[in-house]
């Protein structure tokens, strides 16, 4: 993969970053509570390749989600990590497909719940495409010209009500990385569905976060003890963009 000058600097920053803030010898997560692992051990972080065929997912970064959080630290960090990470994607030439998803509903009558819809206690304030509370946080941009995809979905996954699992198909994706708000709603439920699918799934640790009033530890113990078991690849900023930049070019 060629490396555009941005993406170089931007490796350089992310290393210095975590070294100002992490107390792990290995790269690891910014302790907001614990310093997560990665599960790719550090001879295999060294050659670590998305290969070319891979899809980043982006994954309900959504005004009515990000907003809250962006006043705390923990908040501060997953949304300067996941708009770093989106800055060098595009930067890749070519750059590969990346996929946004938002919550929303096909009017303000919200069709797609029923009175008696689970999904409802979760997602049932939001409103159609034009509520800007279901729009992208302004932190998060997408590339149009470079071909980034929105989709709407209507449930935890990635998938639910949309056409991503016909997208990957059709560019003949066999690797996705995953970015996103909750760990334990849209995250989760997007791993083990892409993996039963027969997807390769990274996660990028530091570019998840859990809402209030969730107890942080539930982002941890997802991380750190039931991705890994599915298996899922759980690995941190820094080998995401390292790997980004062993990958490619990207076929899309």
């Amino acid at each position: 993969m060629r490396l555009t000058a941005p993406t170089t600097a931007l490796l350089s920053l992310t290393s210095a970053a975590y070294a100002q803030t992490s107390s792990s010898t290995d790269p690891g997560y910014d302790c907001h509570p614990t310093c997560i692992p990665s599960t790719v051990a550090a001879n295999a972080s060294a050659t670590l390749s998305f290969g070319r065929h891979y899809a980043v997912l982006n994954l309900d970064l959504i005004n009515a989600l990000v907003a809250p959080l962006a006043n705390t630290t923990a908040g501060a960090a997953f949304i300067s990590n996941t708009a770093d990470w989106i800055t060098a994607v595009h930067a890749q030439v070519p750059a590969p497909l990346s996929i946004f998803t938002r919550i929303y509903f096909a009017n303000a009558h919200q069709p797609e719940l029923g009175p008696d819809t689970p999904f409802a206690a979760v997602g049932g304030a939001l409103g159609a495409a034009n509520d800007t509370e279901t729009m992208l946080y302004p932190a998060f941009h997408v590339d149009a010209a470079a071909g980034d995809t929105v989709l709407q979905k209507t449930r935890y996954y990635a998938g639910a009500g949309n056409a991503l699992e016909e997208i990957l198909r059709a560019q003949q994706i066999d690797t996705v990385v995953l970015s996103g708000i909750r760990t334990s709603g849209v995250i989760l439920s997007t791993a083990y569905r892409l993996f039963d699918l027969d997807y390769t799934v990274y996660v990028i640790a530091n570019n998840t976060i859990e809402t209030a009033p969730n107890d942080p530890d539930i982002n941890t113990n997802i991380l750190a003890g039931i991705l890994p078991k599915i298996p899922v690849a759980v690995i941190t900023i820094e080998q995401a963009v390292a790997a980004l930049n062993r990958s490619g070019p990207a076929i899309y």
